[in-house]
């Protein structure tokens, strides 16, 4: 460091230090203007002053590059000052910015960009910008409110560290300094964005940085400090946080965020510079050692080490090795580590030698003579052809013992140890297991080795014997082999050596890691998350902290409970006055006396609750307390909950409390109280006490989860009445939609008629009100039949109506002028109003119509906001690995149930395939080329056909482009990603049409400019980089027609959709990070733009400090990885169809200053997928509306994720768009805004699109994650403080306990109070049977288990279904639904409790959902593997609890409602959640085919689970040990015997139960489905009610119809497909062919001819691992579709064409595919089914996660 530098450095760390900063260079380039709080400036120049002296003089010094000049009047405040200074700013980004300050090119790129939108957003939404009379005060005023939204985070900070100098608002003098000041605040956090999620840390770099800012003269960067300590940081923190443990184990980012806002932090690292230095590192030498290698060294040593991902790399996998000795290895360990590398190294001496020897004999094997003799040679030589037969087969028996060997040693042991060295930081158990395997697997090979030497030996032997002279050519590949062996069996014992030294290097770094990683958490964390311990208990100890109060309310509620209890009230009337009956009840006499006196059932439960406060506030409190103190984040905040709001939150709990009371009252202490005086009055003690508690305890547990169903009752209440108040359910049919056009009493001008309800309705709540004069009525009635006419448009756009429909529902309007020119857009008159009579064909048109209309007339939006004025709004959609469209091949596969995904497309509404083939196929050769894939692939007929891709559209153009289109149309309907996309790119249509409506002299390109100025969308593909590198590595291979895997393949279709997308929407930009030369960086990629002829292609790249998905966890690290690139000012994520109320919503941040989140409600648009899926989407529906309809009321709303809006100048500064160290990372946001004096809102006049999970696995896997969430939620800091915020009342804390933690632990009490009254009841009857002899009561049968708490779940859904489609239609919905619903939501209670525990008790981890169609079958081992475990394992214990009770008490009722019921729920629900499972949903055959596949899984699941197979290996040779041994054997094995009957049993029992309810469900179908609809109904009355046509009908599993066709019997071409649908007249046909029947028993014989020979393993195995993607036999096609789109490269970077959409069988997008996915069959020996009928078997494919 030279002199200068030094000398500056200490002068800035002096001026920090004493807290006195010179003063601050504001402008650049021309006019460079320098702020001083100082008379005397010295040349060196920090960037603000630290504070104002007592003499304060502000001057402003304007200095130049060039030499000093005034350049404008910097007082000035105005639209052409701002313009002026920002044009200024941009003019010297080159030569000061870029060059000399060392900022990133990109970064002040994307600074002055986001500055200069976000500007002049800010100031039209002010009304500044258009401002003709340039108010220079009122633009003023304007500016210093848009800066104080970006600074309002930083001087908080400021006052609560108490740091002195940096930015103060009160010294600003002109708008030029106020534009620099935002510019550099930009730059700052661009540079740090890796760190935004701790929001302190950054205001500490913001500050230091601006002090060291200085003039071109300085050594001093700012950006080089902080790109130098935001490394460290970040370095730092990959460090010490462990995603896998639990947070109160490692230091993790909120612990840093807490750190940086306490003084003594801020005061070390302000002058010191260094934040080393400030936490202290050098009292840590290991982490010093780690953190003081250079970047790209820790990279290696650390991310990659410590991840297993040096393997392939050797030299560098030694040289950490020998670093790690040096320096984390103890004596002991660096001896034993040195022994083992002795011994290797000794042996290696051997081993080449060995080799050496080895390549002779392989050069004098190449040398040989080759002739090779024969046994028919040795005929007349019998004792000659005796040796040669023995040597001969000597000779093959070691060379296939060699093969073996080394196949083992390449696939097995070698995998094993790579798998030891990856991740074992997080599983230490298994990766130790993993280090013995190999050890004992090379063992093992060098016996083997050892034998085939010794075998080739005697073959030598043999070979060489005299009497055979001609087999030299044998002797030598023995005598070569033989060497090979010898070289390889030492090579295995050097390699023992080497891992075992290894393993001792591995885990002594991983002891000294660990070790300093948990003192430095000891002793530096600022909260504890106390969790984990035996099972869950320090975790439940959090949980009863931070929610006491829940504790406290169920202990006072015993006060009235025992008041009625006790019947207090009859006792005090028994006195001749109330005052004589109140003294009587407190006498001290008769204290216990409970019956007649009150102080005691008083004192006991206002006594335990003064317990817990004690508990809670002197010890509980503690535990969770970190080793340094930290500011809280409501600190310096005020409270934004309004009085109404906690008006109604008291309403709403004295009902709640009122009801429990009640119900308490009438259902069990009404019943329970006669017979608890009986047994303690007349029973004798031994009696009473087994009576009491067995009846008692199961009361208890379920009063404990009983509120919190009480609870979901009244949200749904108070719901609904809001939702009657504000009017959200205006539309319940389509005749509410035809009376909306009814004609309301304003006339038009310009002809006779009036305007309809609607369009009046319409000006009021979208069109913004003018100043000057308003538009005329007829005006207005033109612009909502333009606005009403695109929206119908976009439907025909997207075949979801035809031409004529498309023709019947628009608006007719003549004397309208062009879109492109400049006359007045709302001239002409509507000459004909839509013909609403017939509804729609199409169900989702007629919803989103509903949904338009009912929005409009809702109470709420009260006024419309103009697009000028509007806040810039851009949406952000987060992706993993997910496609953005369905390949081709996938949407025509198919499944193991003989149903294709296009096929179920197409059956659930066949009226959008005939419209994108009336729009879409206009040729004969696109007709003929639709009409035989429907003849083939519709009707459920196999892909291929005689081993060979059947193609039914040819590659040419044509053919190619019909393809894309396919795979659109289909990908529209399903696809969540290209639905998103697809969906918000028109966001800027219909802005721009509303711009031209509300100033109508505006022209198109005009009006289209002003919406791309206020909306942006930013699409963040995680995994693009890696699929592109794939991409441009086998594209040439893929030219030439070669082979490509799967991941190729897979990075080809992604290429093509990125592609494809920024070709369809040249608006959009993607975002993703990648790798070059071992740097990090985040790239931008705008959309391709047409500019004369050329391609151009705008994007950034800027570097970032490391791989983010090792900084935190994937998803909530990549989201704030898009927050650099976010230039609006409000954030949103999902679909989003009601573009008109954008304006509207984007007003209400404007209403209500505080509003930082803006709620909307959900439409499921996966609904009537299936029957899970309509489940799935019932009660994520429910949430989305009713529930946070009074969420928002009570001020208690939280941020859930995708629909809201976000003011994201909030979210980048105060609170960050994620929390990395959480699972549910939404939510943080949510209670940070709270905390921080947020205000949510919550408004149901613009909704948004949802796709949810649709088929048992994914659901299963979603509950599982947000129930983990939950429980890590349950322990975190930002509970801790919400239940101890003087902002938040206790009634509100309530609120956020049930509708959050409580939700998940009353799940757990209610599955725990299951076991407990079962168990007591099964004790009763024992007890009745073989102890007291005599009838007892049984309370908790017919008492406790009356209220059926499955019904408080659904209810608040039910209420909304009424409030949405009034009360006929909502009560067939649910009947209809109310069978699998119940089995749904019933089922799913184990995965909460399940996970709840797992989560508090290990550490809760990401479980991505896959997104699956739902159209495939979960095989046996799936099932097993997925719910043995939660589900099936406790469920039959219960059934032989059930059993037992049944034999001992011979009542029926208790068995059914007791232990039947939850057990056969848990047991066989998933078979009515599992596509294929029951024969109503597919055809016979094909599910008798996928039952055998079953039934031969259950087979080997219960040899494997009981381990009755398992041989252990030789005992040892010591015969007392040998005794000892084979006794311990024998005893287990007979245990392993016991257990596998108790296996067999139940397996057998299920599988036959299945076959029952197959039976069940055929005979509800042929009564329901065929003699009802026949017999009882003609074909005028089903039409009329819509039998054939209902979905909710055919989706339910009462009404099922879908049984599929054998391919046999598909029908000849036509427009629609009819396989999975019913006939006409409701008959279902069930005819089976013979050559059906024929083709089943072959199949059946084959399968079990199959199994035996292969017995049972190799099968199964076969199918487990059958590969899914097979390769194309015509690449060359797939690049033909590239040049059909026209999709060409526009950049020297990418200059390739992508390939194809998609391959044979390809599993992509949002199709689910699960590990070790056991399907149908593999032609293996005697195939199972033909070739045609069955489609190939699937393999494994593992996808990321998505938004």
């Amino acid at each position: 460091m030279g002199g200068g530098q030094q000398s500056s450095l200490e002068e800035g760390r002096r001026c920090l230090k004493n807290q006195q900063v010179p003063g601050a260079m504001v402008g650049i380039k021309g006019t460079l203007s320098f702020r001083s709080n100082s008379r005397k400036v010295p040349q060196n120049l920090a960037l603000f002053p630290a504070s104002r002296p007592k003499h304060h003089t502000r001057r402003t010094l304007l200095l130049s590059l060039e030499g000093r000049r005034h350049y404008g009047n910097a007082s000035s405040w105005g639209k052409a000052a701002f313009l002026r200074h920002i044009e200024v700013l941009r003019s010297v980004f080159d030569s000061h910015w870029i060059g000399q300050q060392l900022f990133q090119q990109h970064i002040v790129e994307i600074a002055w960009h986001k500055l200069k939108k976000r500007a002049i957003g800010w100031l039209m939404h002010r009304n500044v910008w258009t401002d003709e009379e340039e108010n220079e005060s009122k633009f003023r005023d304007a500016w210093e409110q848009f800066e104080k939204k970006h600074f309002r985070a930083y001087k908080r900070w400021k006052k609560i560290t108490g740091a002195a100098g940096g930015f103060d608002l009160k010294m600003e003098s002109s708008l030029e300094q106020g534009i620099n000041n935002i510019f550099l605040y930009y730059l700052v956090y661009a540079e740090v964005q890796d760190l935004r999620c701790m929001q302190n840390l950054t205001h500490l770099f913001f500050h230091i940085a601006s002090a060291l800012y200085n003039d071109k003269n300085s050594a001093i960067k700012a950006a080089e400090w902080i790109r130098r300590e935001g490394t460290k940081v970040y370095r730092f923190m990959s460090l010490v946080y462990s995603k896998d443990d639990m947070n109160q184990d490692v230091f993790h980012h909120d612990d840093m965020d807490d750190l940086s806002a306490t003084n003594a932090f801020v005061k070390v690292a302000m002058s010191t510079l260094d934040l080393y230095k400030a936490l202290k590192i050098e009292k840590y030498p290991t982490l010093a050692k780690v953190l003081q290698l250079d970047t790209p060294t820790f990279i290696v040593y650390w991310l990659k080490g410590a991840q297993g991902e040096l393997n392939g790399n050797v030299e560098k996998a030694q040289q950490r090795e020998k670093w790690i000795i040096d320096n984390f290895t103890n004596a002991r360990e660096s001896q034993k580590i040195q022994d083992h590398l002795n011994k290797a190294e000794q042996i290696s001496s051997q081993t080449r030698q060995l080799n050496a020897e080895m390549k002779a004999c392989q050069e004098a094997l190449s040398t040989v003579d080759r002739y090779r003799p024969k046994e028919e040679d040795f005929d007349e030589k019998p004792d000659s052809l005796a040796i040669f037969q023995l040597a001969l087969t000597q000779l093959d028996t070691a060379r296939e013992l060699f093969l073996s060997a080394e196949e083992t040693e390449r696939s097995q042991i070698s995998g094993k140890l790579r798998e030891a060295k990856v991740n074992y930081f997080n599983n230490r158990t298994e990766s130790e297991n993993r280090y013995g395997a190999s050890i004992n697997g090379f063992k093992q090979l060098g016996q083997d080795y050892e034998e085939c030497e010794m075998g080739l030996r005697r073959a030598y032997e043999g070979f060489t014997d005299r009497s055979l002279g001609t087999c030299k050519a044998y002797a030598a590949e023995a005598r070569y082999l033989q060497s090979k062996a010898a070289w390889k069996r030492v090579a295995m014992e050097e390699q023992i050596e080497r891992v075992a030294a290894s393993r001792i290097i591995q885990f002594a770094f991983e002891d000294a890691v660990n070790s300093a990683r948990s003192q430095f958490a000891k002793r530096n964390k600022t909260y504890v998350e106390a969790a984990g311990g035996p099972l869950g208990i320090s975790g439940y100890l959090t949980v009863i902290y931070h929610y006491s109060h829940a504790a406290y309310l169920h202990l006072l509620m015993l006060v009235p409970l025992c008041w009625l209890y006790f019947d207090y009230h009859y006792v005090i009337g028994g006195y001749p006055t109330i005052r004589e009956g109140i003294i009587g009840v407190v006498q001290i006499d008769g204290i216990f006396d409970m019956y007649n006196n009150v102080i005691l059932s008083f004192a006991i439960p206002i006594g335990l609750t003064l317990i817990l406060w004690v508990i809670v506030n002197l010890i509980l409190r503690w535990r969770v307390s970190g080793a340094k103190s930290a500011p809280r984040r409501d600190a310096k905040c005020s409270t934004n909950i309004s009085m109404s709001s906690r008006f109604a939150v008291f309403l709403f709990w004295f009902f709640t409390i009122v009801t429990e009371i009640v119900i308490v009252k009438f259902l069990i202490i009404n019943g329970i109280r006669g017979y608890t005086r009986d047994w303690t009055q007349n029973l004798p003690l031994s009696t009473s006490v087994p009576l009491l508690v067995f009846n008692w305890i199961p009361i208890i547990v379920l009063y404990l989860c009983s509120l919190q169903f009480i609870f979901t009752i009244w949200i749904g209440i108070f719901g609904f009445v809001y939702g009657l108040i504000d009017r959200v359910a205006n539309v319940q049919n389509w005749r509410h939609v035809i009376s909306a056009f009814e004609h309301s009493d304003i006339k038009c001008q310009h002809s006779d008629g009036r305007l309809p309800l609607i369009a009046v309705e319409w000006s009021h709540k979208v069109m913004p009100k003018k100043k000057d004069k308003e538009e005329s009525w007829d005006r207005k009635y033109v612009a909502f039949a333009k606005a009403w006419n695109m929206a119908i448009a976009y439907f025909y756009e997207t075949h979801k109506i035809s031409k004529e429909e498309l023709q019947r529902y628009c608006f007719k309007i003549k004397g309208t002028h062009g879109s492109s020119d400049s006359t007045d857009f709302l001239s002409g008159a509507v000459e004909k109003e839509p013909d609403l009579r017939i509804p729609p064909q199409v169900k989702d048109v007629k919803m989103h119509i509903m949904h338009l209309v009912n929005n409009i007339r809702m109470s709420k939006p009260t006024s419309g906001t103009s697009v000028r004025e509007m806040l810039p709004l851009c949406v952000v959609t987060p992706v993993g690995a997910e496609k953005i469209l369905y390949g081709y091949e996938f949407i025509i596969h198919v499944d193991n149930t003989q149903s294709s995904f296009l096929q179920h497309l197409i059956d659930r509404d066949p009226s959008e395939w005939q419209n994108f083939k009336r729009k879409e196929c206009l040729t004969d050769k696109a007709r003929d080329w639709i009409s035989r894939m429907e003849k083939d692939v519709l009707q459920g007929t196999a892909e291929r056909k005689e081993g060979k891709k059947k193609r039914w559209i040819d590659s040419t153009e044509e053919g190619s482009r019909l393809k894309v289109k396919i795979s659109e149309w289909a990908s529209l309907r399903f696809q969540a990603l290209y639905r998103t996309v697809h969906g918000f790119m028109q966001i800027p249509r219909a802005l721009a049409l509303m711009a031209r409506i509300q100033e109508p002299y505006l022209s198109q390109e005009k009006a289209e400019e002003l919406a791309h100025a206020k909306f942006s969308y930013l699409v963040g593909y995680q995994s693009y980089a890696g699929y592109y590198d794939k991409y441009k590595k086998s594209k040439q291979r893929g030219q030439e027609g070669a082979n490509l895997s799967k991941d190729e393949i897979e990075a080809h279709e992604s290429v093509f959709f990125i592609k494809f997308i920024r070709k369809k929407f040249p608006e959009i930009k993607i975002a993703y990070p990648e790798k070059q030369n071992g740097r990090y960086y985040g790239k931008l990629v705008s959309g391709v733009k047409q500019m004369r002829g050329t391609s151009k292609l705008d994007d950034y790249r800027v570097e970032i400090f490391g791989p983010f998905t090792d900084f935190g966890l994937g998803k909530p690290a990549h989201q704030n990885f898009l927050a650099q690139f976010i230039d609006g000012m409000i954030i949103q994520d999902n679909v989003l169809p009601q573009s008109y109320f954008i304006p509207n919503v984007l007003g209400e941040f404007a209403a209500d200053k505080k509003v930082r989140i803006v709620g909307l409600p959900e439409y499921v648009i996966t609904t009537k997928w299936s029957s899970t899926a309509w489940c799935s989407a019932f009660s994520e529906h429910t949430f989305g509306t009713l529930t946070q309809r009074t969420y928002a009321r009570f001020g208690v709303r939280l941020h859930y994720g995708h629909p809201d809006f976000l003011d994201a100048l909030w979210v980048q500064t105060e609170t960050g768009l994620s929390k990395l160290p959480y699972v549910s990372e939404d939510i943080f946001t949510g209670f940070d805004t709270v905390l921080k004096g947020g205000k949510i809102i919550h408004v149901e006049y613009h909704e948004v699109g949802k796709a949810r999970d649709v088929d048992l696995y994914t659901t299963t896997k979603f509950q599982r994650k947000i129930s983990m969430g939950a429980s890590q939620m349950s322990c975190s800091r930002y509970i801790g403080q919400m239940h101890t915020s003087w902002s938040v009342s206790v009634l509100q804390g309530l609120c956020y306990y049930y509708s959050t933690v409580g939700f998940y632990l009353n799940h757990l009490i209610l599955y725990l109070s299951v076991w407990v009254a079962i168990t007591s009841q099964l004790i009763l009857i024992i007890l009745q049977r073989y102890v007291f002899g005599e009838d007892i009561q049984y309370f908790i049968t017919e008492r406790v288990y009356t209220f059926q708490v499955g019904f408080a779940l659904v209810f608040p859904g039910i209420l909304q279904l009424i409030l949405e489609f009034g009360l006929i239609e909502a009560a067939w919905a649910y009947l209809s639904h109310f069978f699998i619903l119940s089995v749904y939501s019933t089922f799913h209670i184990l995965n909460t409790s399940s996970y709840w525990q797992w989560g508090l008790t290990k550490s809760a981890f990401y479980l991505g959902s896959g997104r699956g169609t739902g159209l495939e079958h979960y095989f046996m081992k799936d099932l097993y593997a997925t719910f043995y475990t939660t589900h099936w394992g406790p469920a039959f214990i219960i059934f032989w609890m059930g059993i037992l009770a049944l034999s001992f008490s011979g009542s029926f009722l208790v068995f059914l409602v007791m232990y039947l019921l939850p057990s056969g729920i848990w047991l066989w629900g998933a078979i009515f959640l599992n596509p294929g499972s029951l024969p109503s949903t597919v055809h016979e055959e094909q599910w008798k085919r996928l039952m055998n596949v079953d039934m031969q899984q259950a087979a080997q699941i219960v040899k494997e689970h009981s381990r009755i197979d398992y041989h252990p290996p030789e005992p040892p040779r010591n015969w007392f040990k040998r005794i000892f041994v084979k006794m311990w054997r024998l005893f287990t094995y007979g245990l392993r015997v016991v257990h596998w009957l108790y296996t067999l049993l139940n397996f057998a029992v299920f599988m036959r139960v299945v076959r029952f309810i197959a039976i069940l469900a055929l005979l509800w179908e042929w009564i329901f489905a065929q003699k009802i609809a026949t017999f009882l109904f003609t074909d005028d009355r089903r039409r009329v009610l819509r039998w054939d046509e209902d979905d909710t009908r055919q989706k339910s599993i009462f009404f099922s119809s879908m049984v599929r066709k054998p391919a046999s019997e598909s029908s000849s071409q036509n427009n629609s497909p009819s396989i999975g649908k019913p006939k006409s007249s409701g008959v279902v046909d069930r005819t089976k062919t013979r050559e059906a029947t024929l083709r089943g028993k072959m199949a059946q014989r084959a399968m079990a001819a199959n199994l035996a020979a292969e017995k049972n393993k190799q099968l199964l195995s076969a199918v487990s691992t059958a590969n899914y993607y097979e390769q194309s036999p015509d690449m060359n096609s797939s690049f033909m579709e590239e040049r059909s789109l026209g999709l060409k490269e526009a950049t020297d970077d990418e200059t390739d064409s992508l390939s194809f959409i998609g391959q044979p069988g390809e599993k992509s997008g949002g199709r689910q595919i699960k590990r070790n996915r056991s399907v149908r069959f593999i032609k293996e020996g005697a195939s199972s089914t033909s070739e045609e009928d069955t489609p190939k078997g699937k393999g494994e494919v593992t996808f990321g996660t998505t938004p």
